[in-house]
């Protein structure tokens, strides 16, 4: 749906002129708009533009995950209170300041009013609403439970969003130390090692320490092949880009190594782990077959393992095996996932089992995240302050040495 540019002249509460210039579906939307800000309309004229048309192109998804559960959360609470999805959704594309946000919004009313489901409008949208999100708003299209399944959703995804944070945040402040580290290892390689090359050239005979001579050496080596080396990493980086791409045994072998790297390997299982149990949970206790609810948690994850994982999940379902089978045989899935799977398959309720591992899962999660953290940043610490003793240590060598050489 291609947005309109409109341009306006009207009066606000006060009496004050106001001019200005918005994009709406129609003049009417326009309109309306407007009228929520309490404006008192002069005149209402269209006015497009290439810049206009050149706004309406759009890359990628359109919306953050927290405008997700902000629309989310607006559209079950207003619809909990008795307004129809119709005029709520009208309701929230007006309010929306953003032209992007307003021109997904107004599609999604826009096949709603041209009788399409909210599931099949929310369907034609897949980067902005995840499959998982079109399944539970289907089964609560069905069960006549709409307005809670979106609020339950909203809760979802608020949970997704402060692990995702947790875990980012866990992973940025290592990452920060060990910059910092190369940052100043490059800088007194630069410009102090130099400076004592040239004080000992003064003294005739005089010898640098060997730990010192290294690092000069170093920094020689890397300003007389700098670009040779920079050469080489940009290459390597290429092809390690490429066949991650390109081959899929290749990018398999990379993500079973990230999974194996201590620490940040805990990080990545904990991660996918929580989005399998979570997605099941809230699609099996709404009555969701197990294989359509595997499917839609298959195009959730991201890592090609835990999806593959999936897929053999499927393939015994399929053979009649039980559900379990393949988390309790895989490296991937640690035992307290399995072993729940198993008593959930024993005991015949294996929904209920799934909330509860969710549950746990979310439970666990901040004191996951922060042990991670506790384990990390003591170690890059110690590596940050050991490579700057280092260098310290390799300059005042220099300075001792001197004095009993003169």
């Amino acid at each position: 749906m291609e947005l309109k540019k409109f341009k306006y002249l009207a009066t606000n509460q006060d009496g004050k002129i106001i001019k200005g210039s918005i994009e709406a579906v129609s003049r009417s939307a326009c309109t309306k708009y407007l009228q929520t800000k309490n404006y008192k309309i002069k005149n209402i004229k269209e006015s497009n533009s290439v810049i206009t048309k050149l706004n309406n192109i759009s890359f990628g998804s359109l919306i953050k995950p927290k405008q997700l559960v902000f629309f989310l959360r607006q559209l079950g609470s207003l619809l909990k209170a008795g307004v129809n999805l119709l005029q709520a959704l009208e309701l929230l594309s007006l309010q929306q300041d953003s032209t992007q946000l307003r021109k997904v919004y107004f599609e999604v009313y826009q096949q709603v009013y041209n009788g399409f489901s909210f599931s099949k409008a929310l369907s034609k949208r897949p980067k902005e609403f995840p499959n998982l999100l079109v399944q539970m708003v289907e089964v609560g299209e069905i069960s006549g439970k709409l307005p809670s399944t979106l609020i339950e959703m909203a809760e979802y995804y608020e949970k997704q969003i402060k692990i995702s944070n947790d875990i980012k945040g866990a992973v940025r402040m290592p990452l920060v130390y060990l910059g910092a580290a190369l940052v100043i290892s490059a800088g007194m390689l630069i410009f102090v090692f130099p400076n004592i090359t040239g004080l000992f050239q003064a003294f005739e005979g005089a010898k640098l320490p060997a730990i010192t001579q290294f690092f000069l050496d170093a920094g020689d080596f890397t300003v007389s092949y700098g670009a040779y080396i920079f050469i080489a990493l940009v290459l390597a980086i290429t092809l390690f880009v490429f066949f991650n791409k390109k081959s899929k045994s290749f990018h398999l072998f990379v993500l079973n190594m990230n999974l194996k790297m201590p620490i940040f390997g805990k990080l990545i299982q904990m991660k996918n782990q929580i989005v399998i149990a979570n997605s099941l949970a809230q699609m099996l206790s709404s009555g969701i077959n197990s294989m359509k609810a595997l499917q839609s948690t298959k195009n959730i994850l991201e890592n090609d393992l835990y999806k593959n994982l999936i897929d053999k999940t499927m393939d015994n379902i399929e053979d009649g095996k039980p559900f379990s089978d393949s988390f309790s045989s895989s490296e991937l899935i640690d035992p307290v996932m399995a072993k729940m799977l198993q008593t959930g398959e024993r005991v015949g309720d294996v929904p209920k089992l799934m909330r509860n591992l969710a549950e746990y899962y979310n439970g666990i999660s901040d004191l996951r995240v922060q042990q991670l953290k506790n384990a990390i940043q003591p170690i890059l610490l110690i590596i940050v302050y050991l490579i700057v003793g280092i260098m310290i240590l390799a300059i005042m060598l220099p300075m001792l040495s001197l004095g009993t050489q003169i």
